[in-house]
This record gives structure tokens, C-alpha cells and sequence, in this order.
């Protein structure tokens, strides 16, 4: 099989951006990814690549401003992406309190929270700006995760679903949209020694009212928390909170707005990179 190869060069480099255009380009299928010095390089099966899709990507138009960001495609044969994807994984630390790091790291003496994430494609390893803002308010919130059922919408690698575990959640469902997503977040789920979290395949649809949780992590994009709000809001018990991140300060308005006609008070947020997680507060 062939792959189409894309070259990202961005200056002045910053990996946060980097990680926000890798998670638009897993959107639109591409499946692998590795850093350079002064962007990455993505992959995607030949027969699937659309370049209109990435021309059109309002990300890079957003960025454009700030930053100079070209990009150039060649066609290469199938290659083992794990192995690429290890030699640029890092480990993180999260406010000197949390270590995200693979299995092939070593991990750090008396840290208060480690979380091993096998370097797969699934969106969440800690690098990108949103995934630390929900890891950091996690934190931030430690005590409200005591014995509490919590449910992880676009769950990714499992990476928050493990970090409320270990915060005191009595029980996390997880769900992806993404088959790769839910066999990588079960790899990670094992890895951890978590037995109290199931991952389902879906969307918000599967929120028919059966199950109800005290906590809800939305870390998507704007566009599908705007429109999946009401159904999060519906199975979101009373004095329960819906912690979302995935868009940037400016789209805080819009977000409050419809978090506040479904009756939710705004509580705070936190920013990083012109990113943001906002926490609201169910009555």
C-alpha cells in the first residue's frame, strides 16, 4: 500500500500548534504522525488523501496570522508507523504532579500521579494544550471525583478516564467515535491496572438516558460540543459538573451561551495557548 506523506513546517516552531493541526488531520483519517525540528509529517493511505480538505482546514488559516506554515506532499510505501511514532514520543509532567510518559520511559520516584500512554495515533498523550488544561483541572477538582461516576465523551487515548480514576472516580465510561481509539484506550486501561472503566464505540446518541454521571469531560472541538451539549446536560445528574475543553478563549462566549439556555452555571476556566477548558456546574 501507498501513503501520501505531508511535510508541516511551521515558524516560528511551537508544539502545541503542531498538535492542533495533527488533531484536525486525524479528523480527516490521517492515521500516523512524527515530529521535526520545525513541524511534523503525517500520513494518510493514498487513496484517501483529499488535498482540497487540507487547503481548506480553517486551522491553518486561523494560525496564518501568527505563524508561517507551509506544507508539501510526496507518496511513500507503507512503512511501521509504532516504531516512528515511539522515536518522537516525550514524556510530560503536569504541574510537577502528574507523568505521562510510555512504557518504554522511565518513570520518576515519588511522583504523585503516573499514566503510561503507549504511543499510539489515538488523540491524547498530554502534548497538546487541551488534554493538559483537562488533566490540570482534574487536579484542581481531586476532591470532586470522590466516589463518583464520570463519563469521558471523545476519550481518545483513555488518558482522562484513567487521570479520574486515579483522582478517586468510582467508575468512568468512555466513548470514541474512532475503532482505533477504543482498542488503544482498552491497551491503556489495561496497562494501568484500571478495572473500573468500559469504553464504548459511538457518539452522543448512545446517551439515551439509561445512565447517569456526577461528572462529564468533553475534550472535542467547539462545533460538536455545541451541538451535543443538550445530551451531555441530559444525563448530567443535579450538582453534577461538565468540564469541556477542545476550543479557544474566544469561542468562550458561545460555549457559556448554551451552556446557560441548558441551565448550567459558568464556575472558571484555564488557558494555555490561547486554549481553554471552562467548567460548568449543573444545579
Amino acid at each position: 500500500m501507498f501513503y501520501t506523506e505531508l511535510t508541516f513546517h511551521i515558524s516560528p516552531y511551537v508544539e502545541d500548534i503542531a498538535d492542533a493541526i495533527i488533531a484536525e488531520l486525524g479528523d480527516l483519517g490521517y492515521d500516523s504522525f512524527s515530529y521535526s525540528d520545525d513541524g511534523f509529517k503525517a500520513y494518510i493511505p493514498s487513496k484517501n488523501f483529499n488535498e482540497e480538505q487540507v487547503k481548506s482546514l480553517e486551522i491553518l488559516s486561523f494560525f496564518q496570522s501568527l505563524y508561517t506554515i507551509t506544507w508539501e506532499k510526496a507518496e511513500i510505501e507503507n512503512q511501521d508507523w509504532n516504531k516512528i511514532w515511539e522515536e518522537n514520543f516525550t514524556p510530560i509532567l503536569v504541574q510537577d504532579r502528574i507523568l505521562v510518559r510510555a512504557g518504554f520511559h522511565p518513570t520518576i520516584k515519588n511522583i504523585e500521579h503516573e499514566i503510561i500512554i503507549d504511543p499510539k495515533m489515538s488523540f491524547g498523550t498530554g502534548h497538546h494544550a487541551t488534554t493538559a488544561l483537562m488533566l490540570e483541572t482534574i487536579l484542581d477538582m481531586k476532591p470532586n471525583f470522590s466516589g463518583k461516576k464520570v463519563l469521558d465523551m471523545g476519550c481518545g487515548t483513555g488518558i482522562l478516564s484513567i487521570m479520574a480514576v486515579q483522582a478517586g472516580a468510582q467508575s468512568v465510561t468512555g466513548i470514541d467515535i474512532d475503532e482505533w481509539a477504543y482498542n488503544n484506550a482498552m491497551e491503556n486501561i489495561a496497562t494501568n491496572n484500571m478495572n473500573n472503566i468500559r469504553v464504548l464505540i459511538g457518539d452522543a446518541t448512545l446517551l439515551d438516558g439509561a445512565e447517569h454521571y456526577d461528572i462529564i469531560l468533553a475534550n472535542i472541538n467547539r462545533n460538536i460540543l455545541l451541538n451535543d451539549m443538550p445530551a451531555y446536560v441530559n444525563v448530567l445528574n443535579d450538582n453534577g459538573y461538565l468540564i469541556m475543553s477542545g476550543f479557544y478563549t474566544e469561542d468562550i462566549p458561545v460555549i457559556r451561551e448554551k451552556a446557560e439556555l441548558l441551565q448550567l452555571t459558568y464556575q472558571s476556566n484555564k488557558v494555555k495557548d490561547n486554549w481553554t477548558a471552562v467548567i460548568f456546574h449543573k444545579r
